[in-house]
């Protein structure tokens, strides 16, 4: 419409173009548009900021943590809730404990394994299907998420954790499911990665400090009667 009149259109085209585009009719609308607009973005506010109180709700809890345990609750929670056909097979490893909070770490892989799903189940030739591998290496703990979806896209790799990032269809996801956890792990002094998996498929890994090992208490020999 402005490209007409600067470009001297004539009235009567002018007021065909003004009718046509609905000129009027958005004009009318503009200030409950842009009400609409700052009301929407400080409800998303609202809801960020209510999702990082969640998430660190029990930061200060600080224990040994078994993420055996962490691990078969999160594939239990995610197979009872929205995948009861999802193939997970998780190898774990012996003395896997880490010191934080067990319900923080349970937001993380839960997060992990319902991602891993989506992804997967996109797929339908195949299954959807997650191996799950813990390891020590040195003082850290390594936990793999390789999943058999279609893999990331070398566009997304860098943006996985921004926050409201997301690449499920909208409705879907919010964008903040991997962010939220990324700050969790950083606060674990932990480390969360992700690429593609050699044999296809993401690859999501999980390095956590390992706890100290349990002091066993000193029971001195009794002397004979």
């Amino acid at each position: 419409y402005l490209q007409a009149i600067h470009a001297g259109a004539s009235a009567d085209e002018q007021a065909r173009l003004r009718k046509a585009l609905r000129i009027d009719h958005t004009i009318d609308d503009l200030s409950s548009l842009m009400e609409g607009t700052l009301e929407g973005a400080q409800r998303t506010a609202d809801i960020v900021h209510g999702l990082k109180r969640f998430s660190a709700a029990d930061r200060d809890e600080h224990r040994r943590v078994d993420i055996t345990a962490v691990v078969e609750r999160a594939i239990h929670w995610v197979r009872k809730g929205t995948a009861p056909a999802f193939d997970v097979r998780f190898a774990s490893c012996a003395d896997a404990a880490v010191m934080g909070s067990d319900g923080q770490l349970l937001q993380v892989v839960m997060n992990l394994v319902q991602n891993a799903y989506d992804a997967a189940s996109s797929r339908s030739e195949a299954t959807p299907a997650l191996r799950i591998s813990a390891e020590q290496r040195g003082d850290v703990l390594r936990l793999s998420f390789h999943d058999n979806g279609p893999g990331i896209a070398d566009e997304h790799l860098s943006r996985l954790f921004d926050p409201f990032f997301t690449t499920k269809p909208v409705g879907k996801g919010t964008g903040l499911g991997l962010s939220i956890s990324y700050g969790i792990v950083e606060r674990h002094g932990g480390r969360l990665m992700a690429g593609n998996h050699l044999d296809g498929g993401a690859e999501f890994v999980l390095e956590l400090p390992l706890a100290a090992p349990l002091q066993l208490p000193f029971n001195p020999p009794t002397e004979p009667p």
